[in-house]
């Protein structure tokens, strides 16, 4: 849907089942869209791949055919044709490893070294700056983005100097005035957690150069009417 809507730049959330293999999926228990209950990590992959979605989006009508998928299925089905933003979700030390072995495993590192939002190219993520700093380590030329409650000067601190690239403040607490000295400071920003038309309208009107959305059609809509 998003890229039959012009958008080649995905979020994605990656994580640890109980056997070591990775999954995307958003939430740290399956107990909110799945038909199961527990931490994603307390399941096998053939265990998460059994349970069914229920809730959330529509999925009964809309995405009838929805299931559990492994990270090294979305690489392998948008190799060389998008930019994912991968989220590192949990805060096990071994998921850093894992990821930068599937990123490999695809091709994905070969195109790493793009522009902030050039398609293919590669970008990883998190809240844990720890997490995002282990990644950094093992994939040096792969884009990091710190995902923050709030711009502020220690934040903005924090991010340049653990070399991270990139910093994602809430798109509602985002402001011209911290766009701007992010800028200043070398950093790309792209906001997130947008819940409304107004947090919309604050991250666009900050300056900020992207955000995340769930609803690519909506979306886009929005992005024509500012443009006009």
């Amino acid at each position: 849907m998003a890229l039959e809507q012009g958008f080649d730049n995905f979020e994605l959330d990656a994580q640890i089942t109980k056997d070591g293999q990775l999954v995307v999926f958003h939430d740290q228990t399956v107990d909110r869209v799945t038909d199961g209950k527990g931490e994603v990590s307390d399941h096998t992959l053939e265990e998460l791949q059994a349970l069914k979605l229920i809730g959330g989006y529509e999925f009964k009508t809309e995405f009838p055919d929805a299931y559990i998928m492994t990270l090294d299925e979305f690489l392998g089905r948008y190799a060389g044709r998008v930019h994912p933003h991968l989220e590192l979700k949990s805060r096990e030390a071994a998921l850093p490893t894992l990821v930068a072995e599937a990123l490999k495993r695809h091709g994905w590192l070969d195109v790493a070294d793009t522009g902030t939002f050039d398609a293919p190219g590669m970008t990883v993520s998190s809240f844990w700056a720890d997490q995002l700093y282990r990644s950094k380590l093992r994939m040096p030329t792969v884009r990091h983005g710190w995902l923050i409650n709030e711009l502020t000067e220690e934040t903005v601190d924090a991010c340049v100097k653990l070399g991270f690239d990139s910093v994602y403040p809430r798109a509602g607490a985002s402001t011209p005035e911290s766009v701007s000295h992010a800028h200043d400071r070398g950093l790309t920003v792209r906001g997130w957690g947008i819940d409304n038309d107004d947090d919309m309208a604050q991250i666009y009107r900050s300056g900020a150069s992207g955000t995340t959305v769930n609803w690519p059609t909506e979306a886009k809509e929005f992005l024509e009417a500012m443009a006009n």
